[in-house]
């Protein structure tokens, strides 16, 4: 055999093992972009349903909305008076709320035994990823007639 011939197999052999192994590059490098994608998919979901809890959290401790009897706080209590007032409070005060609660609503419904519906605190995006919703119970006191509902606060947070 020539040498001329032996040395051109042996450079198209080299460029045949670059070429696969170039290709054998490629195709980790698109399994690891896919890879790292569905992670940062799943670490972003979790985020949204984390401060999801979290504004539910900050609501429940608000004192525009907490019982309180002779400066005792009762936890999962509603103040019914508080309640018609921060309504307009955060209403005329969004730009405060805003920085607490972000994209989200905020309706608490009394459920029992008489049905009624408020719309605390509202604003949403025109455009989301992802929305989420907690529901927690409640008990809806009105100090006036010493009367306690049954209720749930539902908080909706929108990620964009």
């Amino acid at each position: 055999m020539n040498p001329n011939r032996k040395g051109q197999i042996q450079v198209f052999e080299t460029m045949a093992v670059l070429v696969i192994f170039f290709i054998l590059i490629f195709i980790g490098f698109i399994f690891y972009g896919r890879m790292v994608r569905t992670d940062i998919g799943k670490e972003s979901y979790e985020l949204s349903q984390l401060k999801s809890i979290s504004t539910a959290q900050k609501v429940m401790f608000f004192p525009e909305l907490q019982c309180s009897d002779d400066s005792l706080v009762k936890e999962n209590c509603i103040d019914r008076l508080k309640l018609d007032s921060a309504t307009m409070v955060m209403r005329d005060n969004e730009i405060y709320y805003y920085d607490m609660l972000e994209f989200s609503e905020i309706n608490i419904t009394a459920i029992y035994p008489n049905e009624q519906k408020w719309t605390v605190y509202s604003r949403k995006p025109d455009t989301f990823k992802s929305r989420f919703i907690t529901n927690v119970p409640v008990l809806i006191h009105d100090p006036l007639t010493g009367r306690d509902d049954f209720g749930i606060i539902t908080i909706e947070t929108t990620a964009r």
